[in-house]
């Protein structure tokens, strides 16, 4: 075979490749604005929103697998972020809702990807408590900051290169100091609350 015969077959197959790409573009950009409008539905309180989007965000998922999977050599990057707010998303969910976290498998997210989005969930975590703190409502607060403590001890436990675990490590230490906040801030306002209490009993008396 001649080399424009060769060049022909590669470039019609580099041209298939840039239109899956293309797609696969656009449907994890979908999925991250629709992770993005989940996740606050989840703040608002507003489940009936929660589950239509995520609904959404699970059949756009399907189609961007069928995708990557045709050339996962070239494609399989481009899960990565898409995945980690879908799995973000989830375990937002259940936490809040005092529910079993989603298994990898059932979600067909990668196991990292998995890890990396479930790091990102104790940031969600502190902006829960943190509205929650806003609005007076003190309930369950320390309840939750154990859900982020335990989300994070697990990922500390896990002791592999980063060449497996990729920016894990990294988004670790980053919970761990969202922990520290928070927890001072939950203390600072559970002693605030108290104080105002005993003021309140030593004027009635």
């Amino acid at each position: 075979m001649n080399l424009k015969n060769i060049f022909s077959q590669i470039t019609d197959r580099l041209d298939e490749i840039d239109q899956d790409r293309e797609i696969i573009l656009k449907l994890a950009r979908q999925i991250i604005r629709d992770c993005s409008i989940a996740i606050k539905s989840i703040h608002r309180q507003e489940f009936n929103a929660y589950e239509e989007k995520i609904r959404e965000i699970k059949d756009g998922h399907v189609q961007l697998l069928k995708i990557v999977e045709k050339r996962p050599e070239f494609f399989g990057g481009y899960k990565k972020t898409p995945e980690q707010e879908y799995i973000e998303a989830l375990c937002l969910h259940a936490i809040i809702n005092e529910q079993e976290l989603p298994e990898p498998g059932t979600s067909n997210v990668s196991e990292i990807n998995y890890l990396l989005g479930l790091a990102d969930v104790v940031g969600e975590l502190r902006r829960y408590i943190l509205d929650k703190i806003r609005s007076g409502n003190l309930q369950n607060l320390e309840k939750i900051l154990e859900k982020m403590e335990d989300i994070y001890t697990h990922l500390f436990s896990l002791d592999y290169p980063k060449g497996i675990t990729q920016e894990l490590r990294h988004k670790t230490d980053v919970a761990r100091g969202l922990i520290e906040k928070t927890r001072a801030e939950i203390s600072l306002v559970i002693q605030m609350n108290q104080l105002k209490k005993w003021l309140k009993t030593d004027k009635v008396e």
